[in-house]
């Protein structure tokens, strides 16, 4: 028997046996390929009415998100250029204990945010009253939560801060800003359970009002109790903390009297189905703790980045980070809003057994927000210079030199920035998290943290450039990595709610939003 070419036959296997076991190789490796392709064309040949892949109602779900979030990020810059006016060791503070602080809660916004998951899939199943038992768990769960951290971290703040080895006075304002967004997640954890159900029902208006005025609220209350105005003292920093968690304690309120009171109320039953519900409960922790563990991995990734190897740099490495983050915040966060619109439109679709209109769905809001995030890198590094100044307040050239020059990653990263957020996005409404949760953690380490370190040790001459480097890598590899998942077409074969037994007509569209 003639061998194939190229192929070393073990002693302990035949010619024959070899050259099978080569054929079989051969045919699986070419189902895979045409499995893939399968997959990469199966939305195009969804005939669903919809041009461009659904883009129009996409836009449709995502204006409001992405306005909420627009006036989120809007609302954290004007607060950090008012913070930055205080003194560059405040600015400094408010990067670690910000993100310190959202590090410890991100694992119930992950986890909170599946509430939506349900919410839209069993709108699109025909089933939206068992919607409300998923809002009512979710607001169980950010009230426990809460609770917990009351007792666990804002306790352990003091002795947490230290362990950075920032300046005195940058870990003493650092602690106090923690320990009063931390307390805030009384407020902030039960407004995501509710604004993610009413994401998942397509009524993205009502978290947009919500939202707005809790900026609003915010802001004002910012600027009265940083600077002392209207007979408070000025408080500084922990006023930035203190009108955080007035605008947390609107928006609750706002999505609760909704959720509770008007027609919503009375369509869906939700103040029937306030009871614990062991059965309800352990959905929303089966498919939300992957999300949550994939969040607070990838937060705690960038926290002990941006608080620990870039601090080893110096207080003006810090500054510098602090202004690129800022400006990515821009490109990212209404992004995010896109993706949660992306999220409940896949999971409406999926719950109504039509995976195919989800992908085109999907690939519709990456075009969207390949368009935004790219653009914006652009921006920001044609604008490099007077955009750092804005926020280099003390006018430190040191700073001001870092940060320019580092905004290069900005403008590199943004491509496939949207990548992960998208496909992250897609994934999670279809309730597929525990794999790339699992393979966000294995990159976030492995390239991110894992490599950034290794760099800084060997080459501390870099500078933060150096780190930001592998940083970079990483955000490229999850991008890929997360579209790659996505294509593999694994998601539709989930189940995430009982099969409608009659696809509701109207799941083509969406309700008034």
């Amino acid at each position: 028997m003639n061998r194939p070419k190229n192929v070393v036959t073990p002693v302990w296997l035949g010619g024959g046996d070899a050259a099978i076991l080569v054929g079989e190789f051969k045919v699986k490796r070419e189902k895979r390929v045409g499995d893939f392709l399968d997959n990469l064309r199966a939305g195009a040949r969804e005939a669903d009415g919809r041009r461009l892949w659904g883009v129009g109602e996409v836009i449709r779900l995502a204006v409001p998100t992405v306005f909420n979030t627009i006036s989120f990020t809007i609302m954290q810059f004007v607060d950090g250029v008012m913070v930055s006016s205080v003194g560059k060791e405040t600015f400094s503070a408010q990067l670690g204990g910000g993100i310190s602080a959202f590090t410890t809660v991100c694992f119930f916004i992950g986890l909170l945010g599946c509430v939506s998951t349900f919410a839209a899939q069993n709108l699109g199943a025909g089933r939206p009253e068992r919607a409300a038992r998923y809002a009512w768990q979710g607001l169980w769960l950010g009230w426990g939560a809460a609770a917990l951290l009351a007792v666990v971290a804002i306790p352990a703040a003091p002795y947490l801060f230290p362990l950075f080895g920032h300046a005195p006075e940058v870990t003493r304002l650092e602690t106090l800003y923690y320990q009063i967004l931390v307390g805030g997640a009384v407020f902030s954890l039960p407004a995501r359970a509710l604004g993610a159900w009413f994401i998942g029902m397509h009524r993205p208006a009502i978290t947009l009002v919500a939202g707005v005025a809790a900026n609003v609220v915010n802001v004002a209350a910012n600027y009265i109790l940083i600077f002392g105005h209207l007979g408070f003292p000025a408080m500084g920093l922990a006023g930035a903390g203190l009108g955080m968690v007035a605008g947390f304690a609107t928006e609750a309120a706002i999505l609760g009297a909704v959720f509770l009171v008007g027609p919503m109320a009375r369509e869906y039953a939700t103040r029937r189905q306030w009871a614990l519900s062991r059965r309800e409960l352990a959905d929303l922790l089966r498919i939300g703790s992957p999300a949550g563990a994939m969040f607070v991995g990838d937060i705690l990734m960038w926290t002990i980045f941006m608080a620990g190897i870039i601090g080893w740099f110096g207080t003006e490495a810090i500054a510098a980070t602090n202004i690129l983050n800022r400006y990515w915040h821009l490109c990212f966060m209404p992004a995010l809003g896109l993706s949660a619109a992306v999220s409940a439109i896949v999971g409406r679709y999926c719950g109504a057994g039509k995976p195919e209109i989800a992908w085109r769905r999907a690939h519709a809001g990456l075009v969207l927000v390949e368009a935004y995030m790219v653009t914006c890198g652009i921006v920001i590094w044609l604008l490099r210079e007077p955009l750092v100044r804005l926020f280099n307040a003390e006018a430190d050239p040191i700073v001001q030199a870092i940060a320019t020059r580092a905004v290069i990653f900005i403008l590199i990263c943004q491509a496939f920035d949207a990548l992960s957020v998208i496909f992250i996005g897609a994934l999670r409404g279809a309730g597929d998290t525990l794999w790339p949760g699992a393979m966000q953690l294995a990159l976030a380490y492995g390239v991110g943290l894992g490599g950034a370190s290794l760099i800084a040790y060997l080459k501390p001459q870099w500078g933060i450039f150096g780190p930001w480097s592998a940083a970079s890598g990483y955000v490229i590899v999850l991008g890929l990595v997360m579209w790659g998942r996505f294509l593999s077409g694994r998601w539709k074969r989930m189940t995430v709610v009982p099969a409608p037994a009659a696809v509701p007509e109207e799941v083509a569209g969406l309700p008034p939003v």
